[in-house]
């Protein structure tokens, strides 16, 4: 377990570094609002509020509070069905080709699972809607009007997803596999789709479509030209936002799953339960590392195309007061990468150690080295209160992080290679320290996309469509929320989040012995 402390040492000492010494010498302690102050005393009157702003009485933060809460718990039960919809009908057709039943098994808890949660997401979601109307009416006045299309075949597609998921769960065995197939994959192709259209408004608040808002005075059903509205629909960012939370939902789907299985391992007593739960475990992390290696590359894609659509945005969150922020994602990121190869070094060093697999082992030990320097040049901030860290130059964060890609590819493939012959290894006999890893996993997997969600929301601040709305109260309401008491609300979505989803499974999840049912 040494390995183990080393490794929540560096985590913790990181965690302080940035909180203590990183956000106060990038002026992170700033308020954006304050910042900002001359261009948010030169916004036309008509966006400004004219409404009462309803005063929360826990801080000036109270009403970004209540938002942040309401609106990262939704994104960790949104990519349930994001990332959990493939995972599900993928893992059915890998039942389907090689007929064994834990596949099946497994497929089953897993669209359970999200059958039960899927209200909980809801109802966050809808809680945040009723938030931004009753605490920033102005904004949501202008939202429902641009995008009031694309938000209507969203409730389309939230119908169809009810339609498709509960109809995937309760049609399981009763129709044909390609009828049933067909129910699943529909199911995650309307999630997407869903996805999508949601990510018109949210991708449109950070690289809006134009720089006012001018409405179509003649009756009609477009508020403006269709071309106009088509262009705040499909902005800069639209597209690549999606396929990039696509990664990150796939990703932080495996590495829950992976956690769960852990729990179900040390909740079960028998072997037949050990062996399945420990196999489910290796399976959700090779979907969680499978995501990992894609996010980072879009990720990328997606910060050049914010770069190129609104530079002072990038400029925020790369260079100035919200940097300590993509250090924070980086670093979860390089933490998240270096927590899978060391499960993986763990749990399959019967294997490596066998003779013949010499090289691969020392393989494995060279790329956990190089994983680790990779992820220290990744968490050095560039600007500091002193000038510029040479160490944090983004040409050496670029090969870092490239490292890391291709040693994640590298492992998972190894991975896959190795799973393919369970019989190998003696399955069922998880030591410490691969669950370990494998609960750090499926923690760093939910904080690294509630974080991201916060990077994205921060780099507009103080506007809630960047240059054009500007969030109401000015001075006396700044933004984003101060580092503490983003802290906090991160810790507790993330308590909360685990704490439901542990009972869920526990309810959903099927189990080896055949005289235990749902």
């Amino acid at each position: 377990m040494k390995q183990i402390y080393g490794y929540l040492i560096a985590l913790a000492i990181f965690l302080i570094i940035l909180v203590f010494f990183i956000v106060p010498q990038q002026g992170g302690l700033i308020s954006s609002t304050q910042l900002n102050a001359d261009a948010l005393g030169q916004v036309p009157s008509q966006y400004n509020e004219t409404l009462p702003i309803q005063e929360v009485d826990i801080s000036s933060s109270g009403r970004s509070i209540f938002i942040a809460f309401v609106m990262l718990a939704h994104v960790l039960f949104a990519n349930l069905h994001l990332g959990g919809a493939w995972v599900a009908a993928g893992t059915e057709s890998i039942y389907l080709k090689t007929k064994k039943t834990r596949y099946k098994r497994l497929a089953r808890s897993i669209t359970l699972f999200n059958v039960i949660l899927f209200s909980a997401g809801a109802t966050f979601a809808v809680g945040g809607v009723l938030f931004f109307i009753s605490l920033f009416p102005t904004f949501a006045s202008e939202a429902f009007h641009i995008y009031w299309w694309p938000l209507l075949a969203e409730a389309i597609t939230f119908g169809l997803e009810i339609f498709f998921l509960y109809t995937y769960w309760f049609a399981w065995d009763k129709i044909s596999n390609k009828w049933h197939q067909f129910l699943g994959y529909a199911y995650a192709v309307d999630v997407f789709a869903q996805t999508l259209l949601i990510n018109t408004l949210a991708s449109g608040m950070l690289t809006p479509g134009g720089t006012a808002i001018d409405w179509n005075t003649s009756a009609g059903l477009f508020t403006m030209p269709l071309s106009v509205l088509s262009g705040w629909w499909f902005n800069a960012t639209t597209w690549i936002l999606q396929f990039h939370r696509l990664a990150a939902a796939v990703s932080y789907f495996g590495f829950l799953l992976a956690m769960l299985a852990m729990f179900h391992y040390l909740d079960r007593k028998d072997k037949p339960s050990k062996t399945y739960w420990d196999l489910v475990g290796s399976y959700g992390l090779s979907f969680g590392l499978l995501g990992l290696i894609f996010q980072p590359l879009l990720g990328l894609i997606y910060m050049s195309t914010i770069f190129h659509a609104q530079p002072g945005a990038f400029a925020s969150i790369m260079l100035a007061n919200r940097a300590w922020e993509m250090v924070l994602m980086v670093g979860l990121l390089s933490f998240l990468f270096i927590a899978s190869i060391l499960y993986l070094y763990d749990r399959k060093e019967r294997i490596l150690t066998e003779v013949g697999n010499e090289r691969l082992h020392r393989l494995f030990k060279l790329f956990i080295v190089i994983a680790s320097v990779a992820g220290f040049i990744l968490v050095q901030p560039y600007t500091m209160d002193f000038g510029v860290n040479p160490l944090g130059y983004m040409s050496y964060k670029l090969v870092a992080l490239f490292v890391l890609i291709v040693i994640g590819a590298i492992v998972l493939v190894i991975d896959l290679v190795m799973l393919r012959e369970p019989t190998k290894m003696e399955w069922g006999n998880l030591s410490s320290v691969s669950r370990s890893y494998a609960l750090i996993a499926g923690v760093l997997g939910m904080w690294i996309v509630i974080v991201m969600g916060f990077v994205r929301e921060s780099a507009r601040s103080p506007w809630t469509i960047y240059g054009i709305v500007p969030v109401p109260g000015g001075q006396a309401y700044p933004t984003p929320i101060p580092v503490a008491q983003i802290f906090g609300v991160w810790f507790i979505i993330t308590v909360m989040t685990i704490a439901i989803f542990w009972f869920t499974s526990r309810v959903t999840a099927e189990h080896p012995e055949e005289a235990e049912k749902i």
